[in-house]
């Protein structure tokens, strides 16, 4: 949100990015919500218009995958399509700014250009959407630097097959090569305004393979990643994953459909595997349990995937599909269960909140921990339902209604459960205009203040950046100061009365004293 309103021409301030990590795709897309000086709140409240209005795209994508590279028919197509956009592993990102709430529809896309371009290879305007939409994810997040690192070898694949030519790969590239340099531009514009505030990967990461200890958090959170895109998708995500192995080696389809279904396979397995090298490599902080962010962005495009298999494969082919997901779900569970068990017993524990699987939480009623045996029993379950009512064609739109509605059922539970306790912690009772508190005052926080205080003021003072003081004495040019209160601890209490401010309210449960030079 600070890029953001940066971008707008607003006041700087810092962004909890790495230089791995930049990208300002999100920020430039959103950057209108801080045009007109508006205090956060209402910033925010346009943020989500924003994020509502391009996550709104996600239904009429998918309902042009299911059609045009999975052949469903209309009405199965649909509502195959609600199911996609009615995920929670999509829905719940774009009901906060960050970068995950676009990113489900824009992948769609990606795949639906793919299979286009494929489809019709000497079409220069498949080629060139391809392309954009490549750079746009690699604008967006991280992620989109491996998606573009398999874009890249995928135009090398097509060359080296002689399916496209060297004319219309460059065309398929340079789209996302301008929005990549674009990408520097920007950033080089807004300069220091925005300023990172430090580096997670670094040498940390470096030393994944050389550590034994870093090679098992490696392998936990890949592992463990698959295992929560089969409970989610209740093991449709492993059948579409079988399904594509099957295609590649051993075609049946078109070349369209088995080249857009290993894309995607392989986009999903570095996604998973970049995603385990960055975790592995963070240094100073707790391993997760569970981190699911950067693989969920897969979960509409495999739940269409699988779907599809369900109703266009024979019986005997889907249980041979059936094969992977159930081992995946069996025993990646009893894994993932030794592991929590064997950490717990040597007294430390894996980090576990509602940003690493906030859909798996709900459908497990894990709020305290994971619960992989309830997991791998969900997705055992769901597939073994899935695999028996969708052999009558006559129930698959019933099907896919119910678990339209389950989804509703399952966001309303994490509303209650996730999100608005997430929302109730980053909320504060503090008020900074009810007490004289705006545009004009320079503002400086205290060196001890609690991080939930500092995140939530640091965007309530809009008009101007913040900083945090590394002593107790505030500057010259200060006119307000928002220091910890806690009285009981001198060496953490902000006591204004010293630098010559007075205090204008205290507010003991938030910890936050606030004080004007007098």
């Amino acid at each position: 949100m600070n890029a953001a309103r940066a971008i707008a021409g607003g006041p700087g301030g810092f962004s909890s990015e790495t230089p791995l990590f930049r990208r300002i795709g999100y920020p430039l897309l959103v950057s209108p919500a801080f045009m007109f000086g508006l205090d956060f709140a209402t910033s925010y409240k346009i943020v989500h218009v924003i994020n509502a209005m391009v996550s709104a795209l996600t239904l009429p994508v998918a309902y042009l995958l299911a059609r045009r590279m999975f052949g469903l028919k209309t009405w199965v197509a649909l509502a195959a399509a609600f199911v996609a956009a009615t995920m929670p592993a999509g829905v719940f990102w774009s009901l906060v700014g960050m970068t995950d709430s676009i990113m489900a529809p824009i992948l769609l896309g990606w795949f639906l250009a793919i299979h286009w371009w494929l489809s019709e290879p000497e079409r220069k305007g498949a080629a060139i959407t391809a392309g954009v939409l490549t750079g746009v994810l690699y604008m967006v997040h991280i992620r989109g630097t491996i998606l573009a690192l398999v874009y890249f070898a995928f135009l090398a694949f097509l060359l080296f097959r002689r399916r496209t030519t060297w004319s219309m790969a460059a065309l398929a590239a340079a789209p996302l090569v301008l929005m990549a340099v674009l990408n520097q531009i920007l950033i080089m514009v807004v300069g220091t305004k925005v300023h990172l505030r430090g580096d997670i990967v670094g040498g940390g990461t470096l030393s994944v393979f050389t550590s034994g200890q870093r090679l098992q958090v490696f392998a936990a959170s890949f592992g463990t990643n698959i295992w929560y895109m089969c409970v989610v998708t209740a093991g449709l995500a492993g059948l579409a994953w079988a399904a594509s192995a099957v295609e590649m080696f051993r075609p049946v389809r078109d070349a369209a459909y088995r080249w857009t279904a290993g894309v995607a396979l392989f986009s999903m397995i570095g996604t998973a595997l970049g995603a385990a090298v960055i975790l592995a490599g963070l240094v100073n902080t707790t391993a997760d349990a569970l981190y699911s962010r950067y693989v969920q962005v897969f979960v509409p495009f495999y739940i269409l995937f699988g779907f599809a298999v369900l109703v266009d494969s024979k019986l005997r082919s889907l249980l041979k599909y059936a094969i992977v997901p159930v081992l995946i779900l069996a025993v990646g569970g009893a894994v993932i269960a030794y592991r929590l068990n064997y950490t717990a017993e040597r007294g430390h524990h894996l980090s576990y909140g509602p940003f690493g699987g906030p859909d798996i939480m709900t459908i497990t009623a894990g709020w305290g921990s994971l619960r992989p045996y309830v997991g791998a029993l969900i997705g055992l379950v769901g597939l073994a339902v899935l695999l028996a009512v969708t052999r009558l064609r006559k129930l698959a739109i019933p099907v896919l209604a119910l678990i339209v509605v389950a989804n509703g059922v399952t966001m309303s539970v994490m509303r209650n459960h996730v999100i608005e306790p997430l929302g109730k912690r980053f909320t504060l009772s503090v008020d900074l205009g009810k007490i004289g508190v705006g545009p004009g005052d320079k503002v400086y926080f205290g060196r001890h203040m609690t991080n939930n205080a500092y995140y939530v003021l640091y965007h309530d003072v809009y008009w101007s950046e913040v900083k945090l003081l590394s002593q107790d004495e505030p500057p010259a040019d200060a006119d307000v100061m928002i220091g910890r209160y806690y009285p009981s601890r001198a060496d953490l209490n902000f006591d204004g009365t010293k630098y010559g401010f007075k205090l204008l309210r205290a507010y003991r449960t938030d910890q936050v004293s606030i004080w004007r030079r007098q």
